[in-house]
């Protein structure tokens, strides 16, 4: 795994049942505090005071359990003449298409609770909007109407806001944002070219974006406050940087993808450390996302046909493993909360 410096921060404009001493022990305990306490210095008692009572035990939560099959990634799957979504657990099992319809749909995220989906699609016709699919009662919500040509959602860790990509009128693809209901979509950032993708942080705080600087189809990573202040561009100098990014759920690195043509490679980006860590060698690699806790990463890749398929390694790049293997593209993997 290489490491490279390649950064700068430069501005851009179920009861409980007690064992029988233990109740009388408790009982006693509050009998005490019912009588009113004389001043003590806490000087005139030791840790090894043999009157000291000896301190109640304390309790320690079991681990959560491990989710089955490492959990579920849903990704974009391309299946005849359009673009549908899917499900499939990350070792290989429980594959399903959910959605069958004559549109194309792309970029599906879940939301912060794992009760729905956000993605982009044409179903409607024309350009595409937001959609939300909730799982409850399978309730499909529009969220946006014909404000543009959206991409690459991403919930607020809330839940309360989707941010997007989104390109209104003639001006370049730029950052807005549009409540969980579909209230109030509104620009965020009025980009000076056009952005491609964009990925709140965990704590709320930045977002972070790629969008074209030199050429059209390369990009550069940037970051900005969540009220759109304090843009800064982060990378410099790596070749080809690719439009998707993935917040680690720690907030200290981003998933991105860069190489040349035909031979992109999955990076860690160390954003305090502005270094990069590449994680893959070979296999024309794209759309990383980072499991819920953070110790896997799902990505697509062509390394084993011409078709993509998806992925999952270990976060420093080892353990890497096939999930999917359908003779048409799977693409754009996002880990279930």
């Amino acid at each position: 795994m290489s490491r490279r410096r390649i950064f700068s921060r430069r501005n851009v404009s179920r009861g409980i049942r007690l064992p029988l001493g233990l109740i009388f022990i408790v009982i006693a305990v509050g009998f005490c505090l019912m009588i009113p306490s004389a001043n003590i210095n806490l000087g005139d008692f030791s840790a090894s005071d043999p009157d000291l009572p000896t301190p109640l035990p304390t309790f320690t939560p079991l681990p959560k359990p491990t989710k089955p099959h490492i959990g579920r990634i849903i990704f974009t799957c391309t299946r005849g003449d359009f673009n549908q979504l899917c499900l499939v657990n990350a070792d290989g099992t429980g594959y399903q298409q959910i959605t069958n319809v004559q549109a194309h749909n792309y970029y599906p995220v879940y939301s912060p609770s794992g009760a729905s989906i956000v993605y982009a699609s044409n179903q409607n016709g024309g350009y595409f909007d937001l959609f939300m699919f909730v799982f409850e009662g399978s309730r499909l919500i529009r969220l946006t109407d014909n404000i543009g040509n959206v991409v690459s959602p991403s919930f607020s860790p809330d839940g309360g806001t989707v941010l997007f990509a989104n390109r209104a009128g003639e001006g370049p693809t730029s950052l807005w944002t549009v409540k969980s209901t579909g209230d109030n979509p509104k620009l965020l950032y009025a980009a000076p070219n056009n952005i491609v993708a964009a990925d709140w942080s965990p704590d709320g705080n930045t977002i972070a974006f790629a969008m074209a600087v030199d050429r059209p189809d390369s990009y550069e990573i940037f970051l900005m406050d969540a009220d759109a202040a304090n843009v800064r561009q982060l990378t410099r100098g790596l070749q080809g940087i690719g439009g998707s990014l993935d917040w680690s759920p720690d907030g200290r690195y981003l998933l991105i993808y860069a190489g040349p043509p035909g031979d992109k490679d999955i990076f860690r980006v160390d954003v305090e450390a502005e270094t990069a860590s590449q994680l893959t060698d070979g296999g024309n690699n794209a759309s990383a996302s980072y499991s819920p806790d953070g110790e896997w990463i799902a990505f697509n890749s062509l390394r084993n046909d011409d078709q993509a398929d998806i992925f999952v390694m270990r976060a420093d790049g080892s353990s890497m493993r096939q999930v999917t293997d359908n003779p048409e593209p799977d693409w754009q993997p996002q880990w279930e909360p």
